[in-house]
Formats: structure tokens, C-alpha cells, sequence
């Protein structure tokens, strides 16, 4: 169920160095924009919300709304993941909700809300933001493989090998992830997985 949180540990690195790389340029020289927002970060836990400062020596003060904006949004997103991570998954959905009040289209906090609605088992919200981002990000494998662990959960296990295989069509190639992910155990004993596997060439099925 966790496609992109799956991956926080390698991308967390990542995102931290490049906030603190942002942080201490001037902005002219951080031209990444939401389309690469995973590759961005707030510092997490370093602000309160209502007395908010963005970057340093001033930086801050000569930030546009757009870019505040913008930042609140990331700033919300990491907090949802530290606590995601902590398996606080009340607390994820708050902070991923806050994100995309500030940025409705911020296709990593739909992919972790979707995911965080699930661990809590909240299905109609969870339905629905799938539902949300499948429609605004229809090449997004990520979105299709949440759907399958969702009808998995669901007991439903015929939509949620069609959704796993639009997301394998779209590009998933965590094939092992596939295999080891608890939220799809319902699908992989189903026969129709079962089948779909052995059709699969050798180096997927594995």
C-alpha cells in the first residue's frame, strides 16, 4: 500500500540536502518548481504554523505569496511523512490535507494521503482521493498500485489485479515490492493473480 512512502528513506537524504542547499542560495539560483517537488523540502519540525519563517537572513521577508505558498505546502508534506514514519497515520492525514490545502495539486501528498487513509482504514476517503488523483495524474503507476491494495484490503480481488496491471502498464517495476507488500496478501492468493504471475517473463515474475 505504500509505493511512495516505500521510498522516503532514500528520498528523505535527498530532499533535506537539497532544502538546506535552497535555503542558503539566493532564490534566483532555485529555479525546481512543484512539478519536482519530491526532490524539495522543508526542514521538518522546524516551524510552527502562524509564526512561519522561511529561509534565512531575511530571506523570508522578500518571499512572494506564490512561493510561501508553495513552501507551506512542502513544509506540511515532510511533517507527514516524520509522522507517517513514526506509523502516526492520524496524524500523516492531517499534515497531507494541510499540503493540499495549500497545493491541490501536489500529486506526492495525494499518493500519501491515499496510503495514510488506508492504514487507518478509512476506505471511503481513501477511495476518493485515489479517485482525486487517478484523475488529474492519469500516467501515475502509483496512483493504480493504491488502488489495488485498496481492493485488496476490500476483499475484492478481480478490480485489484486490473489496477496492479495498469500500474505495471504504467511503468511499476517494483515487482519484489509486488510480492512482499502486506496490503496486497488478499491479491496474491487470489488465482487470477496467480495466473497473471506465471505469464509474466521470468525476470518480473521473480
Amino acid at each position: 500500500m505504500t509505493p511512495f512512502i516505500k521510498y522516503l528513506p532514500h528520498l528523505g537524504l535527498t530532499t533535506f540536502i537539497l532544502f538546506l542547499a535552497a535555503d542558503y542560495f539566493p532564490p534566483s539560483q532555485n529555479s525546481a518548481s512543484l512539478d519536482s517537488v519530491k526532490t524539495q523540502s522543508m526542514e521538518e519540525g522546524s516551524h510552527n504554523e502562524g509564526s512561519h519563517k522561511e529561509g534565512s537572513n531575511g530571506e523570508g521577508e522578500n518571499l512572494s505569496q506564490e512561493e510561501r505558498v508553495r513552501r507551506m505546502a512542502i513544509f506540511h508534506y515532510n511533517e507527514g511523512n516524520m509522522f507517517y514514519k513514526k506509523e502516526d497515520y492520524s496524524e500523516a492525514v492531517i499534515r497531507y490535507e494541510k499540503a493540499l490545502h495549500h497545493n491541490e495539486k501536489f500529486k506526492e501528498a495525494l499518493i500519501n494521503l491515499s496510503t495514510a487513509y488506508l492504514k487507518t482504514k478509512i476506505f471511503d476517503k481513501a477511495l476518493e482521493t485515489l479517485q482525486e488523483g487517478q484523475n488529474q495524474f492519469p500516467q501515475e503507476p502509483l496512483f493504480d498500485y493504491n488502488f489495488a491494495c485498496y481492493y485488496s484490503l476490500r476483499g475484492n480481488p478481480g478490480p485489484g489485479l486490473l489496477a496492479l496491471q495498469q500500474a505495471v502498464k504504467k511503468g511499476f517495476k517494483q515487482f519484489e515490492q509486488i510480492e512482499s507488500d502486506s496490503d496486497l496478501s488478499n491479491l496474491r492468493q487470489s488465482e487470477e493473480y496467480k495466473t497473471w504471475k506465471e505469464r509474466l517473463p521470468p525476470a518480473r515474475a521473480t
